[in-house]
């Protein structure tokens, strides 16, 4: 028996080591695009049907909106791996954080100052540089900055009483409808979907996507700081 399962797992090893080595090659012998392409143009076109002027932004929630919802949802099951994974130990008795008061005022500070951030970046990042996951990383950088001056109770009562697990959930689900909404505006021009226009989509789009990654990485962090004692 053991003998048999040793020879299946070396036939799936062989398949896989097949499988890459054949990839390779393939992407070897493939021609290069010889076609010329004027990048400029192509820019042009994704801002005009994006109807936004950050280029970026309107390839991430526009042509390649399919893809960011995969990650959203990779994001998503990362942090239920994460719960899963420390819901069987002990929470820490005893969490000291930073005591030097200088150090505590210039942290506060600068979670102010990344709080203000994460708004104009989920706001306004389909007009200038930024967007929802910016958003929500300088939105989660405010939390942890708070946590690590010691203030971790305070800052676990804050999650309760805003139900940040049920908005979490709330903004995974509002940001799924949005993006099928404007899936349903591209491929059905006379629906009821498209006359809503792609400047009030990814507007929309980024602050929930901003929120979801901010509550998300939140909760990583906090269940990390209150299993493992990790500040």
């Amino acid at each position: 028996m053991k003998k048999q399962l040793k020879i299946g797992e070396r036939i799936k090893q062989s398949l896989y080591l097949m499988a890459i080595i054949t990839v390779m090659f393939a992407g070897l012998l493939l021609k290069p695009d010889s076609i010329p392409r004027d990048t400029n143009q192509i820019v042009d076109y994704l801002t005009t049907v994006a109807d936004i002027p950050n280029s970026v932004t309107a390839v991430i929630l526009g042509s390649r909106l399919f893809d960011t919802i995969g990650e959203v949802v990779v994001f998503t099951i990362a942090g239920l791996g994460v719960k899963i994974l420390l819901s069987h130990e002990q929470s820490e008795s005893q969490l000291v954080g930073i005591q030097d008061p200088v150090i505590i005022y210039l942290l506060d500070f600068v979670a102010l100052l990344s709080t203000f951030l994460a708004v104009e970046l989920a706001i306004r990042g389909h007009i200038s540089p930024g967007g929802g996951f910016a958003a929500g990383v300088v939105g989660a950088t405010a939390v942890t900055l708070l946590m690590v001056t010691g203030r971790l109770k305070l800052i676990e009562e804050y999650y309760s009483r805003a139900n940040a697990t049920v908005l979490e959930k709330l903004a995974v689900i509002t940001f799924i409808l949005l993006a099928l909404m404007s899936f349903g505006s591209s491929i059905y021009p006379t629906s009821a979907y498209a006359l809503i226009p792609q400047k009030i989509y990814i507007p929309a789009l980024n602050i929930a996507a901003g929120l979801k990654v901010t509550i998300g990485a939140w909760s990583i962090i906090r269940l990390f700081i209150n299993k493992r004692g990790i500040i």
